[in-house]
């Protein structure tokens, strides 16, 4: 019976033991992590069930992991809402509510999601857009980056930058943000997806997972599409001819109800522009 009992305490400290070897194994295991992020991108996509949009490598990404059905941006603006999340504190808190003040003007010192990963002994890099841009100005530049957060930062540029004269616009004698970035304005260019400053961000992305998969990493991956200009290579807009597009309709009192500020950058070549052109940036 001494034996048995024995042998049954033996067991049971060697049981635990062994348990908490695998615990502080895998506690000593700290996962990758890279984080996506795409610039202006609406949930009409394939994995939520849009009947024309052909999105498969997201819908396949979507099946992987979860997809939300709640889930709402902290500011319709860019620099707020990337503030907001790269921070996990609310636009109020950082008062960041326009495209111009950097985080750090409110909170000096801040402690954003990449310095947390610093901190947890993480390889941090970033490549394109994480903080805000102005784009497609500041394509290839930091843009409004918090360089305290990153380890190594990469600034791709593509065709997309270097062909902008090739662009159409509604607004073309307009200067600054208004002629592309901030107005209805796309381009079917020649080349490959690796040719774009997205396709660069992607390979660049895929190089520093392989080159530093022996030490955890945090490597954010930010795509400057579908931001405006709308561009990709011609075989993207090919899948979708103009003339089978069917276009929303926009209801004669579609202001009503709606307060003005949603409103504020909507310009006037906009209004009342022809369906054919509606359907070619489409």
């Amino acid at each position: 019976m001494r034996t048995s009992r024995l042998r049954w305490w033996l067991c049971l400290v060697g049981g635990l033991m062994l348990a908490g070897g695998i615990a502080s194994a895998q506690e000593a295991k700290k996962p990758n992590v890279l984080f996506i992020v795409s610039d202006d991108l609406s949930v009409r996509l394939g994995c939520y069930g849009h009947p024309v949009v052909k999105s498969p490598n997201i819908d396949r990404l979507a099946a992987r992991g979860v997809r939300f059905d709640r889930a709402y941006c902290q500011f319709p603006l860019c620099n707020p809402s990337r503030a907001s999340f790269l921070t996990g504190l609310r636009p109020d808190t950082t008062r960041v509510f326009e495209n111009v003040t950097h985080v750090r003007e409110a909170l000096p010192d801040v402690v954003t999601l990449p310095q947390t990963f610093q901190k947890g002994g993480y390889f941090v890099a970033r490549v394109g857009k994480l903080y805000h841009y102005n784009v497609p100005y500041s394509i290839g530049t930091d843009g409004h980056d918090d360089e305290t957060s990153w380890q190594e930062r990469i600034n791709p540029r593509g065709r997309d930058k270097d062909d902008e004269e090739l662009i159409t616009t509604i607004n073309p004698s307009a200067k600054g943000a208004a002629r592309f970035g901030g107005t209805l304005s796309w381009l079917a260019a020649d080349g490959t997806d690796a040719d774009q400053t997205d396709g660069k961000i992607a390979e660049a992305a895929v190089k520093l997972m392989e080159s530093h998969r022996d030490k955890p990493f945090f490597i954010a991956a930010g795509f400057f599409r579908p931001h405006t200009p709308y561009v990709a290579p011609k075989k993207w807009f090919d899948l979708y001819p103009p003339e089978k597009l069917s276009l929303p309709v926009v209801p004669a009192n579609h202001k009503t109800n709606v307060p003005e500020a949603a409103f504020g950058s909507f310009k006037d070549e906009e209004r009342g522009i022809s369906d054919d052109v509606r359907r070619q940036a489409t």
